[in-house]
């Protein structure tokens, strides 16, 4: 549907464009019949573009500033006056159509580098979201890998300890402190008894 608007609205700059030459005739022919037209809006403008004209071409052909420009009559003032202010509808149409055309493919081109900036801090923000939940997936596999470990040597003991036979030497060790445990009550025992028939 956009792409669509785009040669719509060239059709309807080049229509503005083409009706502006009718407008253009219609407003001669009517500064032509006005005497407000002719006298304040046609004849001024015609009489400076003349004397403009005649100054110019007297300079390019080296023929020095003329003294003194004649006037054109009024017919032809009337003629002039109304074709520049023909020209001048048709140029100032033209001149706003354009202006209208840029202003509306500025503002589009504004839109999608607003649509671009959004994409583009929205893929910044989703970036963000995936370091931090790398991040945090990384912690929780260094913290599962080290119960996995202290699991690991902990079965590894328990295993030992199951399958270790049982040591000769500790008992026998065991069962001299034991006997020194009962020789040492039996001395107390005989320490105590004496004393008491005295």
């Amino acid at each position: 549907m956009v792409v669509g608007a785009f040669p719509i609205a060239k059709l309807g700059i080049l229509a503005v464009r083409q009706l502006s030459k009718p407008l253009a005739s219609r407003i001669k022919a009517r500064a032509k019949r006005s005497y407000f037209f002719r006298t304040y809006i046609c004849m001024p403008p015609a009489q400076l573009y003349h004397w403009m004209e005649v100054n110019v071409k007297m300079r390019m052909l080296n023929l020095g500033k003329p003294t003194e420009v004649p006037k054109l009559n009024e017919n032809m003032a009337i003629d002039l006056g109304a074709e520049l202010l023909g020209e001048v509808i048709i140029f100032s149409i033209a001149a706003a159509s354009i202006t209208a055309e840029y202003i509306r493919s500025s503002l589009k081109e504004k839109e999608k580098e607003a649509e671009r900036e959004r994409n583009f801090i929205n893929l910044e923000n989703e970036i963000n979201d995936l370091r931090f939940t790398v991040d945090r997936q990384e912690a929780e596999i260094r913290h599962l890998t080290r119960a996995y470990y202290a699991l690991q040597q902990n079965q590894l003991d328990n295993k030992q300890y199951k399958s270790k036979p049982p040591n000769p030497t500790s008992e026998s060790s065991d069962k001299p402190k034991e006997s020194k445990d009962i020789l040492q009550k039996a001395k107390d025992e005989a320490s105590k008894s004496p004393k008491r028939e005295r």
